[in-house]
This record gives structure tokens, C-alpha cells and sequence, in this order.
């Protein structure tokens, strides 16, 4: 995961917008990556692990043909069987369906804005860091790095990866209007709007 930027001090997600989402029980978060192969199975499966008897859905922008080795086997290595997981294709109604979308990175959520609807910018958000309002995209920040084709020991990756642990129980503590609050892209629409959709 890249370095994330500061926020400013009246950039929180306001409580009329987390109502939105509060008023949506239970709570269901959407993951979104590239493909659904790997970056939001981890999110998702995780997610699942360690916040029990929750519903999660995830998907990707252009839906890949099958789960990564490397996500099957650092989930394995935290306990999670993935091997039944079927990559999905994001559309609109798997959108409807979720109270917030969490998505892998800046490009993702500028294309999943222009291809499924403006108006999912009040629940989407970056899950590098969904509670920060982003001051800057260069240099790959709030991208969360895929490590599909990353040929290091599974050791190194899951705990490089660890941070992810954190990131589902405080992103299930937020949708139940607890910790820290989100801060969805509708708060940064003009900084997203420079960004490529067709972008990794």
C-alpha cells in the first residue's frame, strides 16, 4: 500500500451521510479490484473472517477468469479457504445491493462512477485509506499494490499484507457508525475527475 495523504481538518464524512448508510441493516460492504482475482478476495474473505455473520460482496471492473495463486495461498496462511471463490463481474446491481463500496484504487473508482452512476459517489471510497480525504493521486498513492505476480515467499506478503487485517474491522466498525468516519469520493469528485479510469 502507498503512502496515504493527511486530511484536513472539515474533510470527515458528515453525520447526515453516514446516516445514509446506517440506515441500511446490516450493513453490506462491496470490494472492488481489477479482476476480482485477488485484492478484493483478500478484502472480502478477511472481511468475512473477522467480522462473523456479516454479509460481503465483491467484484471487479473487468472480471478475470480465476482466483490468484498468491491470493489462495495468503488466505490460506490466515486460516481461509478461498478455493470455491468465482471471480464477478461489478455491475449496477451489485452497487445497489451494497450500503459502501471499498475500492482498490483511484482509477477503479473513477471508472465505477462513470460506468455505473455519479450518484454511488456518496458510498464509494478508497480502501487504501477510506478516511482521509486525498490531496494527491501521484505516485500511485491510496492504491492498494496486487500481488498476484509477486514471487516473494507467502511469509513476506502476509505480512506486508497484514495492515488488511486492521482495515476490515475498522471499516466494519464504520458502517456501524463507531471509529472513524468515512470519507466517501464525493468529497474529493474534482481531484478524481484528473485521474485516467482505464488506469491501474
Amino acid at each position: 500500500m502507498t503512502r496515504r495523504a493527511s486530511q484536513p481538518a472539515g474533510s470527515r464524512f458528515t453525520s447526515a451521510r453516514r446516516g445514509d448508510i446506517l440506515s441500511r441493516v446490516p450493513a453490506i460492504p462491496l470490494f472492488v479490484c481489477h479482476a476480482n482475482c485477488c485484492r478484493s478476495v483478500l478484502a472480502s474473505y478477511l472481511y468475512r473472517q473477522l467480522c462473523p455473520g456479516t454479509r460481503v460482496l465483491s467484484a471487479g471492473m473487468d472480471r478475470g477468469e480465476q482466483t490468484s495463486d498468491r491470493a489462495l495461498a495468503m488466505l490460506a496462511w490466515w486460516g481461509i479457504d478461498a478455493a470455491g471463490h468465482q471471480p464477478t463481474q461489478l455491475d449496477r446491481d451489485l452497487c445497489d445491493q451494497a450500503s459502501a463500496m471499498f475500492v482498490m484504487a483511484p482509477p477503479y473508482l473513477r471508472r465505477l462512477l462513470l460506468e455505473y452512476g455519479a450518484d454511488l459517489a456518496t458510498r464509494a471510497y478508497l480502501y487504501a485509506d477510506p478516511f482521509t480525504r486525498p490531496e494527491s493521486f501521484a505516485d500511485r498513492e491510496y492504491t492498494v499494490s496486487d500481488p498476484s505476480f509477486d514471487e516473494r515467499p507467502v511469509r513476506e506478503l502476509v505480512a506486508e499484507y497484514a495492515w488488511m487485517r486492521e482495515r476490515a474491522v475498522q471499516i466494519r466498525e464504520a458502517l456501524r457508525g463507531r471509529g472513524q468516519p468515512l470519507v466517501p469520493a464525493a468529497g474529493y469528485l474534482e481531484l478524481l475527475e484528473s485521474v485516467d479510469p482505464m488506469g491501474h
